[in-house]
């Protein structure tokens, strides 16, 4: 089977990660004399984690989260909130001292 047959059979049976790794894997297994079986194996792995970061993927699209705000982004000006320290314990100074640190409200 030639490569292009192999890439068309990984595609029509969704195969993406498969696909997406192939040349490396066939390369890379030839470059270090790999038998077939650890290059199959790195194939299967590369799928794997491609099918797992998809479904990750689908899982945080839907659970519609908010989108990600860094502490730089926040807007103190507009809350009651103390910025000094919130960026100093953000800084995790207290950490040495073995301090704890209670949140309230």
């Amino acid at each position: 089977m030639q490569r292009h047959e192999m890439m068309t059979a990984m595609t029509e049976l969704g195969l993406k990660g498969m696909a997406g790794a192939f040349d490396e894997a066939v390369t890379t297994g030839l470059q270090r004399k790999r038998t077939t079986m650890e290059v199959l194996t790195d194939l299967l792995r590369a799928e794997a984690t491609h099918r797992h970061a998809a479904s990750v993927r689908y899982r945080m699209s839907a659970a519609r989260l908010p989108a990600v705000k860094d502490l730089d982004a926040f807007v103190f000006d507009d809350t009651p909130i103390n910025e000094g320290l919130v960026r100093s314990l953000h800084s995790g100074s207290f950490l040495p001292g073995r301090r704890n640190v209670v949140l309230v409200g």
